[in-house]
């Protein structure tokens, strides 16, 4: 990881996980079924196993479950490429920071990036499991629809902060 630890390395992380983020939310309009409107959203908030059973079908239905499968590889491939890129950039802030408050600030983006890996990663292997089992459960759908609004949060948090704190660095380092 310490060889990751460059600036050249958060932009190519992070903004591949964006671009990638932005690509996954415009393909995700084949999954809206009658069943579920919201797509891979409605999935996640599913909360049972009945709930995960029908909007599985609905996709078996429409003829687009392999494009849910493929979506959910390519949220897991997201997650990893923008977590990875928030806790780098948190970590170079902590690290070249001249401000004691943005240091801190860099320590608190590394939290929240992490946060943001863990229950997203969480809720999408959850969904995933249960796709790929043709099957869902009631304990996965449960986990995944717990998950998801701690996840939300981080994610915002995360990309806000990591902003602010971009620009906040840069202002500092050309003051």
């Amino acid at each position: 990881m310490r060889g990751l630890i460059h600036w050249r390395y958060f932009w190519i992380f992070w903004g591949a996980g964006m671009a990638l983020f932005l690509f996954l939310v415009a393909s995700g309009g084949a999954l809206q079924t009658e069943v579920a409107p919201g797509g891979i959203l409605d999935h996640q908030a599913a909360g049972t196993a009945d709930r995960v059973n029908a909007i599985q079908k609905s996709w078996v239905d429409a003829g687009v479950l392999s494009q849910a499968k493929l979506g959910m590889i390519g949220d897991l491939t997201f997650i990893l490429l923008y977590s990875l890129g928030g806790i780098i950039g948190g970590r170079l802030l902590w690290q070249q920071a001249g401000s004691p408050s943005l240091k801190k600030f860099g320590l608190l983006i590394i939290v929240t990036y992490f946060a943001f890996f863990i229950t997203d990663y969480g809720e999408t292997v959850s969904q995933f499991v249960q796709l790929m089992q043709g099957e869902g459960s009631d304990i996965l759908a449960g986990i995944a629809a717990f998950l998801r609004p701690i996840k939300a949060v981080s994610w915002i948090a995360g990309t806000l902060m990591i902003l602010i704190a971009l620009i906040w660095f840069w202002r500092d380092q050309r003051a």
